[in-house]
């Protein structure tokens, strides 16, 4: 039987929509944004109020990455590809974890630092997949590891430096993903017809 598409048609599209997204890097900004806000929330909140802070203040991620799409140069919304519903469904499903927030919030508010940092990471090999990024998979991993590792190591910090690890995680997955997109460019453009 023959295949639909070629694995190296279904790369190729896979590595030209991340460039016309431009790595949606201004998703990864807009999260830095809020967890650097969170970090400092965490050293002036109760704990409770930090977690509904946390909550509340994650619905703004979205809206602001639409805000920096142009100042980033990064139009993931106006980049149309096939692979790209994947990404969204995965950010729908994500955001189906909720009512586990809430549970966790109510019984140990403590937990949103860590509960929050894992299933906002949960959509990262799906897009990593939809670009053909490695950093945005990479990103995915560093972001479990770092988060598990700061909540059971040093519980102290859970609210202030857990917060400004995730920040650090996603400034160096924006840098990572512009620089990876640029060195697409420059391969795709290598193999552009004449």
């Amino acid at each position: 039987m023959t295949p639909l598409i070629s694995n190296a048609d279904l790369q190729a599209e896979r590595r030209r929509y991340f460039v016309e997204a431009g790595g949606g890097i201004s998703l990864p900004v807009a999260g830095a944004i809020y967890w650097i806000v969170l970090g400092v929330l965490g050293s002036r909140l109760e704990t409770r109020e930090w977690a509904l802070a946390a909550a509340a203040g994650s619905g703004m991620i979205f809206p602001m990455g639409l805000l920096l799409q142009g100042p980033l140069r990064a139009r993931f919304m106006k980049a149309k590809s096939p692979v790209g519903g994947a990404a969204i469904w995965s950010i729908v499903a994500i955001n189906m974890l909720w009512p586990l927030h809430f549970v966790i919030m109510n019984i140990d508010p403590e937990l949103v630092s860590l509960s929050l940092a894992i299933a906002m990471t949960l959509h990262w090999p799906v897009i990593g997949w939809s670009y053909d990024s490695k950093v945005a998979i990479a990103h995915a991993f560093a972001r479990i590891a770092a988060a598990s590792l700061i909540y059971y190591g040093l519980p102290d910090e859970r609210l202030t430096l857990l917060p400004f690890a995730m920040a650090g995680l996603y400034i160096l997955a924006a840098a990572g993903m512009a620089a990876e997109v640029a060195w697409t460019r420059r391969k795709l453009g290598a193999y552009a017809p004449a």
